[in-house]
Parts: C-alpha cells; structure tokens; sequence
C-alpha cells in the first residue's frame, strides 16, 4: 500500500500536467469566441420581438388618441380636450409599456379605476404593482402631439404618438439606442393616425340622438 503522501504528490503532478497540456486548445478557442457572439444575436432578436411588440402599442395609442380628438373636438374647450388626448394615449399604451419602471410619480385620479378595469379584462389577476409600474413607465415615456383643433368639421386630424423605448438589456441598448436620464438605454418608437373630423358641430353640441331614461 502506498503512502497518502505519494498518492497526494501524483495528485499534484496529474493536475499540473493538464493545465499545461494545450491539446485541444484550438478547438475550445473557436467555442469561446462566438459563444459571445451568438448570445449578442440571440438577445438583439428577444428585444426586437418586445421592441417590434411596442410599436404596435404606439400605433394603437395614435389610433386612439386621434380617436378622441376628432369625436369631442368640438364638444368643450380645447385645452381640456388636450388633457383627455393625452389620457387617452397614455392609457391605451399602458399594456405594451415596461413593467419594470420604479419611479415614483404623483398618482392620478383615475389610477384605481383603470386597474380595476385593467383586472376585469386580464384572464388572471394582476398584481397591482405591475400595473402601476406600467402606467408610470407610460405617463413617463409617452408623448402626444396634436396639430390644434380641426378648423372644420371636414378636416381631418392627425395624431402622434411617440415612445421611449426602455431596453432591457444593456448591452443592445449600448449599440441602437440612446441614453436616457436614468442611466439606461432607449429608442423612439413613433407612430402617425390620421381620421376624419367626427364632433358634432349642431348647437347642443350633441350626436342627434336623443337618449332618455328607461321608464
């Protein structure tokens, strides 16, 4: 029977032997340098496909927001109708909108209503959390543009909705996308809907329908 020191020093000697081999060491070369890269590939294809996913929000966001504009721009005063554009826009980019958003922003007075309207239409329940991260990530990255009022009731009306993008991961954000204030990455999604002028222009300001309560 051998001593343990023996065994221990043959140990040793087998160890040294195979960190100094380097048969084999082209081969795991060519593994280490494109394993880099296909990981870079895989990750620009995964966000595109969420990038690819907002961008449809923003032009259902254009949709609605124009929506809006041309249905009450002839119901109340301009600047309120702005507000309510903007609401509008915000809230329906709110699915498609980042839920990892940890700023704190004052909460808005519809805050409840829409997260109850947000659970009734999900097919699971939602954690409120998630949802509020997504209205902030909305209220703070989305942005409407309306060219005015329409200057007739024939006049179309366009709108603009743009987004800021936040990346997910650092490293593609770092190659497409621009630096934003919270030390992240982001690229601008827009998106253009144009619809005919629908507000009523007779002098109650009303559709002509009369609705009255049921007996």
């Amino acid at each position: 029977m051998r001593p343990p020191n023996s065994r221990r020093r043959r140990l040793v000697r087998f160890v040294w032997c195979l960190v100094r081999d380097e048969d084999g060491g082209a081969y795991t070369l060519s593994y280490v340098m494109v394993i880099p890269v296909l990981m870079l590939l895989v990750a620009m294809v995964v966000e595109s496909a969420m990038m690819l996913t907002a961008k449809l929000g923003t032009v259902h966001a254009a949709y609605v927001a124009a929506r809006v504009a041309t249905v009450q721009s002839g119901t109340s005063d301009w600047p309120i109708v702005e507000g309510r554009i903007e609401q509008a826009a915000i809230q329906a980019m709110v699915p498609f909108a980042s839920g990892s958003n940890r700023s704190q922003l004052p909460s808005q007075s519809d805050d409840d209503a829409y997260r109850a309207a947000y659970d009734d239409w999900a097919d699971d329940a939602v954690a409120d959390a998630y949802v509020q991260s997504k209205q902030r990530d909305a209220a703070e990255n989305v942005r409407v543009s309306i060219a005015g009022p329409p200057a007739s009731w024939q006049n179309d009306v366009t709108a603009v909705v743009s987004y800021d993008y936040p990346f997910r991961l650092p490293g593609i954000g770092r190659l497409i996308g621009e630096p934003s204030a919270d030390g992240g990455f982001t690229f601008p999604l827009t998106s253009r809907a144009t619809l005919p002028g629908d507000g009523p222009q007779n002098s109650t300001q009303s559709l002509g329908i009369g609705y009255g309560q049921a007996p």
